[in-house]
């Protein structure tokens, strides 16, 4: 879900630079561009980017493998819906130019409810460079077409028997075959 919106967001960035690189004059391009979404695309894409997760969650969130069940609380985690997603929860994600020569030239900067929070790519910085942003963190999640990943074969698709010994009774009562074995 979130994928869509961060290749979104990188091609924005892109474009600026492009714009500011080839110096084209103030008003023909974007300075800012604003999504507006509900908090369920907020918590996926803030997953996404590795908020909230520790390093080896972060990892595996990249290498499409799934998370363990959170601690039971009240242990201590970072992973809270209630922080997340509060009414107005906003995920900004800015792009910063340095004219430092000896440094890289662009930067990104991501807020969470208007507060910096490090990217877990980013090796824990509150500026991480673009090209380690894009390579640490968009870049895994873009190795997925979604067309190669949901091309199940609906004629493939056979009717598996009924497990549970409710289903195997009730489809003996009310179905027109009574072979089946209780």
């Amino acid at each position: 879900m979130g994928v869509p919106l961060l290749e979104d967001v990188l091609h924005s960035m892109e474009e600026a630079i492009k714009a500011r690189e080839e110096k084209l004059p103030p008003g023909s391009y974007e300075k800012a561009r604003l999504r507006f979404a509900h908090a369920e695309t907020i918590v996926p894409f803030s997953c996404l980017l590795g908020l909230f997760l520790d390093g080896s969650e972060f990892e595996k969130i990249q290498k499409e493998k799934p998370l363990e069940l959170p601690p039971q609380p009240p242990k201590t985690r970072d992973f809270r819906g209630s922080t997340m997603a509060p009414f107005g929860g906003n995920n900004i994600l800015v792009l910063y130019s340095c004219p430092a020569e000896s440094s890289p030239k662009y930067f990104v900067q991501v807020l969470h409810n208007e507060h910096p929070i490090a990217v877990p790519g980013c090796d824990g910085k509150d500026f991480c460079p673009l090209e380690d942003f894009k390579a640490k963190v968009v870049t895994p999640h873009l190795k997925h077409a979604f067309d190669n990943l949901c091309n199940a074969d609906l004629n493939d698709l056979k009717q598996k028997p009924a497990s549970s010994k409710l289903s195997i009774l009730s489809s003996w009562l009310f179905g027109s075959s009574h072979d089946t074995e209780l």
